[in-house]
């Protein structure tokens, strides 16, 4: 459900804990803004590509720390929260809180014309059992039956009908970053809306993605091109996947900006799907088409005749940034390393069709 601010303090009353390690930030001084955040844009420049990544991500950690706020008993000049985003002029218009655990697994900004709706990623305390039910319908591609997409669903359809679609930002990190990607691709599908959007390290669930790419890099890529050639050839002779065709030519024209790091398992595989369609598509347009939109598992229930949507992790376009700072693959999963004021990285837009 969407509470206000005041509704949602008097409604979740949770006994005092202990302190607990969840998610971004194992301890209370990683919720300090001034001594963890990105303090250092004093002058915000929003053509800069970096400030934008910084203050995005800046918006994401507020909804991690507006949970913490709250089941710590955290209120008024005592609440960390609210530094991640009044540092850049932002107001918190609504949180948004999980029907099934009560957590707060969002949270609305606004700043002049602008709305930004942010999602939080997997927390490690007790919003742990919760998060991790919605982490394993990635893979099974049913987030979109559960209640947190439901929720964001109606705030963005809501958010886009006050503030206009050129003006609503989705934003999200790991988690919060797939139920970007499936809320933004359902507002292209279902209304034809595309909203701009920053994902850091959202998920791309195929059957390699915990395989490192430093120790398997061969292997992936044989693997890689085996199932591809097997799923174009079965779409082929099997499948003709005109409506999927269709729906992904809706999809092209949305590019959301996906922000990856090349040492974390959890979304590296981005990399190698957007090369290899590049490449595909070199050689034949519609091979690039099929291969694109089909994974193993989306295969077979076809196979099957059982109910299956796209993928969430497949998309025709995209504008992907890479980086490859990390001191392992836990380290280059952490929300924090995309406020760096010395972060480099490379972007690049991908598209199969053309317009």
């Amino acid at each position: 459900m969407v509470d206000s601010d005041e509704a949602a303090d008097k409604g979740l009353e949770e006994p005092i804990e202990e302190e607990d390690g969840d998610g971004e930030g194992e301890h209370d001084d990683e919720d300090v803004f001034d001594s963890f955040g990105p303090y250092y844009l004093d002058n915000v420049n929003w053509n800069d590509e970096g400030h934008q990544k910084a203050i995005y991500a800046s918006l994401v950690n507020g909804a991690y720390i507006l949970q913490r706020d709250n089941k710590r008993h955290r209120n008024g000049e005592n609440a960390l929260a609210p530094r991640w985003w009044e540092f850049f002029d932002f107001k918190l218009l609504e949180k948004l809180y999980d029907e099934d655990d009560k957590s707060i697994f969002g949270a609305v900004y606004v700043v002049g014309p602008r709305c930004v709706i942010a999602f939080r990623g997997t927390m490690k305390g007790r919003e742990l059992f919760q998060d991790i039910k919605l982490d394993l319908a990635i893979f099974t591609n049913k987030l979109n039956r559960k209640s947190r997409f439901k929720i964001a669903m109606k705030v963005v359809e809501e958010k886009v009908v006050e503030f206009g679609q050129g003006n609503v930002i989705l934003v999200g990190h790991s988690l919060g970053a797939a139920l970007g990607i499936l809320v933004g691709k359902q507002m292209v599908i279902q209304k034809g809306i595309f909203l701009k959007a920053f994902l850091f390290n959202p998920p791309h669930t195929t059957a390699i993605m915990l395989l490192s790419e430093n120790k398997f890099r061969r292997l992936k890529k044989v693997i890689r091109r085996t199932v591809t050639l097997f799923n174009i050839i079965g779409s082929i002779v099997v499948l003709p996947g005109e409506e999927d065709d269709e729906m992904f030519k809706k999809l092209s024209v949305w590019k959301p900006n996906l922000c990856v790091n090349k040492q974390d398992l959890i979304c590296s595989e981005y990399q190698s799907y957007f090369s290899d369609m590049k490449k595909i598509w070199g050689r034949k347009a519609e091979m690039a088409h099929i291969a694109a939109r089909v994974s193993a598992i989306h295969f077979w229930r076809k196979i099957l005749r059982k109910k299956s949507d796209i993928p969430l992790h497949l998309l025709p376009s995209a504008k992907l940034t890479v980086i490859n700072q990390a001191k392992g693959a836990l380290d280059a999963h952490k929300l924090q390393q995309w406020w760096k004021p010395d972060l480099q990285f490379d972007s690049q837009e991908f598209s199969i069709y053309d317009h």
